[in-house]
């Protein structure tokens, strides 16, 4: 008998809980963000900027690579048709 309480509260207790959370969860009208609080941390704008930021950043590290090497500085256009210059 002992046996039996113990496993309905270590198993249907917090199963219980479970339950009553995803049901409050799915009866709820509000959404998702609106109960996390949830904001993007930033704009598609600065996502942009920070994109473009990166990609100067490589650039800039592999003329630097190439420079070392002797070899002539690559632009953003070459750079961005090297995939069609080897197929």
């Amino acid at each position: 008998m002992a046996d039996v309480y113990f496993l309905g509260m270590a198993f249907g207790f917090p199963l219980m809980i479970l339950v009553l959370s995803m049901l409050a969860g799915f009866l709820s009208r509000r959404s998702d963000a609106e109960v996390l609080d949830w904001k993007p941390t930033r704009s598609p704008e600065r996502e942009a900027e920070l994109s473009i930021n990166d990609i100067s950043q490589m650039r800039a590290s592999l003329n630097d690579l190439r420079h070392r090497r002797s070899e002539s500085e690559r632009s953003l256009k070459q750079a961005a048709e090297y995939p069609r210059i080897t197929s």
